[in-house]
């Protein structure tokens, strides 16, 4: 079930020695994802998750994780996050898990976590949830096939809170907001391929248009941020998928914005890499993250990692 996430993974460490620590985490968890096998039920998988899954993240993310991640971790386990109602936490910070600062003390966030699994229940309705719990939560439920329809209806993955039929830009399956956009490879090397979303809650996806921000629908103020190119970023939708520079360090990997909300996305060109694992490789784009972070754009959904 993960073989090319592990293979991708593996790969990518090699490659991006900027983001070694990530992948080794990534690896870890592809373990622990690999170790429950197909055995997740499908009445009860939030709390079989929070029981059989969610302690074999912990152990991966304090032996493997960024030290950061990992201090965090053990903090919000010593804070009683293995509890049945799993209440405390850490606090917030900034620029996700990686950047979240180890304290000595948590503090209740003031979410409806009363009964066992409660973080990912709290997860699964779209609550504001810390950084590391939020990363916690992904990790844990990534083996859960929410996509398919009487695990998403038993688990409670329903829309988002506030958005009983979801928008355009918003999962199909279940309302989640878009993680990643690709291309599909195409015939003609020219020409981008059809763009996909990749849902960050459930990874259902689904066709989107190339021209529209999938987080307030604008047609008209696309931007395309395309590492190393000697020209301008391009505030007018682009046609055909132009050329990558022979040094670029990510070939296929770019940030598409909108200039109207300011959100972007990870764009991954499977037709310029197409050994390409989207939501893997999507994690190695710390650089263009960043970047976009200090010219004020704001990612539509943080990856897995908190990037």
């Amino acid at each position: 079930m993960f073989a090319r996430d592990r293979a991708r993974a593996g790969e990518l460490r090699e490659r991006y020695p900027h983001a070694a620590e990530v992948f080794g985490l990534y690896l870890a968890l592809v373990e622990a994802w690999e170790s429950v096998g197909d055995r997740v039920p499908s009445d009860g998988a939030v709390e079989w998750a929070h029981v059989h899954v969610l302690p074999r993240v912990i152990e991966a993310t304090a032996a493997h994780g960024p030290p950061l991640l990992a201090a965090a971790v053990r903090i919000a386990v010593g804070n009683g996050l293995l509890a049945p109602d799993a209440r405390a936490g850490p606090p917030a910070a900034a620029n996700g898990p990686l950047g979240t600062a180890a304290s000595s003390g948590g503090s209740p966030l003031g979410t409806a976590r009363d009964s066992a699994g409660g973080l990912l229940a709290a997860w699964l309705a779209g609550e504001e949830l810390a950084p590391v719990e939020r990363y916690l939560a992904r990790a844990t439920m990534r083996v859960v096939p929410l996509a398919t329809p009487p695990v998403r209806e038993a688990a409670g993955a329903g829309p988002v809170q506030g958005d009983p039929r979801p928008e355009p830009g918003r999962c199909p399956a279940c309302g989640g907001a878009p993680q990643l956009s690709y291309r599909t490879a195409g015939d003609d090397p020219l020409v981008s391929g059809r763009r996909m979303l990749h849902c960050a809650r459930c990874a259902h996806e689904w066709s989107f248009s190339a021209t529209t921000c999938p987080q307030c629908g604008e047609t008209g103020k696309r931007t395309v941020h395309a590492e190393a190119a000697e020209e301008p970023p391009r505030q007018e939708p682009r046609v055909g998928r132009g050329s990558a520079a022979d040094d670029a360090l990510f070939p296929h990997l770019r940030a598409e914005s909108c200039e109207t909300c300011r959100g972007y996305l990870i764009d991954v060109d499977l037709g310029r890499d197409p050994r390409a694992v989207p939501h893997v490789d999507e994690l190695a784009a710390i650089p263009i993250d960043l970047h976009m972070a200090d010219h004020g754009y704001i990612k539509i959904t943080p990856n897995l990692m908190g990037f």
